[in-house]
């Protein structure tokens, strides 16, 4: 473990970049003539698109937090910024490139419900867990485990809220460079964040026994 008293700004600088990114490319997005939306009053895309603005818009106070590594024991210094920019790509590679969808169908629906359930669930899970979370793996003073909320059912809710997120933006906008991004970088990333958990996590009191049961993703399966 490194511990540190410097500030990381390189969360808040992948947010800007990201957030400066998405706007841009759904102006682009919008002015193409091949838009599928074009016949209907509302650019759905254009508000997928908003959605996922609020949702960083939410989790910026959590990147704010994380610039301040003082007095904190942290792990994962290159798996963060590989995670930031596993999302960043998925979310930007899906407004760029052409979807596989010539119309409006029931895929976009559905990808537009696991969207939002994946941040729903997400964000239950950094509320319930409080000052504790971070998107670093990190310990802070006195870290106690936290069994309630979704952390009842598994160990890891708030990255299993953005693997569904995620699944969502894949599923609404398909193109198959986004999909590649969703499941060789982010789900390839999985087991090195793993490891790290393991290491910082069942160095805390009683987080053998949590996690012994409860599955790491999924309830009951996985």
């Amino acid at each position: 473990m490194i511990s540190t008293e410097r500030k990381d700004v390189t969360p808040l600088i992948m947010w800007l970049v990201l957030f400066l990114g998405i706007i841009v490319l759904v102006f682009i997005r919008s002015s193409r003539a091949i838009g599928i939306w074009k016949e209907y009053p509302i650019n759905f895309d254009s508000v997928f698109s908003g959605l996922y603005i609020v949702w960083m818009l939410i989790e910026l106070r959590v990147s704010k937090k994380d610039v301040h590594t003082k007095g904190k024991e942290t792990s994962d210094f290159a798996t963060c910024q590989l995670y930031g920019l596993g999302q960043a790509l998925t979310i930007l590679t899906a407004l760029w490139f052409p979807s596989v969808w010539r119309g409006p169908n029931v895929a976009h629906f559905v990808g537009s419900i696991i969207f939002l359930l994946g941040i729903c669930y997400r964000l239950w899970a950094i509320r319930t867990l409080g000052q504790f979370y971070s998107h670093r793996v990190r310990t802070v003073a006195q870290h106690s485990i936290v069994i309630s909320g979704p952390y009842h059912f598994t160990r890891h809710p708030a990255y299993a809220g953005m693997i569904m997120a995620n699944a969502g933006i894949s599923m609404y906008f398909m193109n198959w460079v986004t999909t590649s991004v969703f499941l060789f970088l982010l789900g390839a990333l999985y087991p090195s964040a793993n490891r790290n958990r393991k290491k910082t996590l069942f160095r805390i009191e009683g987080y053998s026994e949590f996690a012994k049961k409860r599955k790491r993703l999924i309830p009951a399966v996985w």
